[in-house]
């Protein structure tokens, strides 16, 4: 018998309107659900978050500058996003 991986699942309350913008964003960059069944092929968020995450344990300062540098950043002090336009 083969032993089943342990999977965790954790859910968050997020604005309904957020959950398609993030779907699309990780169709977009290639997150989608592998795992046979119903929906496999689907985008998936939970691996987009997965990867922030390892990429996160790898450099948290470059995860975190290309954050901020997004406009990604909940603090009172966030300092204004510099204006690369030119």
């Amino acid at each position: 018998m083969v032993k089943r991986v342990y999977r965790w699942k954790w859910t968050a309350a997020i604005d309904p309107q957020s959950l398609p913008l993030l779907q699309g964003l990780a169709k977009a960059l290639g997150f989608t659900v592998k795992r046979h069944g119903g929906f496999q092929g689907d985008p998936s968020p939970a691996a987009m978050l997965d990867a922030l995450a390892a990429a996160y344990e790898r450099d948290p300062g470059g995860v975190h500058l290309a954050l901020k540098v997004i406009g990604v950043y909940n603090k009172p002090d966030a300092p204004e996003p510099l204006d690369l336009s030119d």
